[in-house]
């Protein structure tokens, strides 16, 4: 996971913190890494000090609300 935030620019949690989904997804896909959700689980849960795996389903479709094209 380090690697792939490193390759589109996310080098600490500030960097992380002042980004939004959005661009981290427009960001992966520009890297060529296909932005599969459980990514986005895993940034979510880590910046609570959590397992991805502990994730609730809300705190899924919040993701998914904040990642669906417009």
């Amino acid at each position: 996971m380090v690697k792939i935030m490193s390759l589109i620019g996310i080098h600490s949690r500030e960097d992380l913190m002042t980004s939004d989904y959005k661009t981290i997804k427009k960001n992966l896909i520009n890297a060529g890494v296909t932005p599969h959700l459980n990514i986005f689980y895993s940034i979510e849960m880590g910046l609570q000090g959590k397992s991805w795996q502990d994730i609730s389903p809300i705190q899924k479709q919040e993701i998914r609300n904040a990642l669906a094209d417009e």
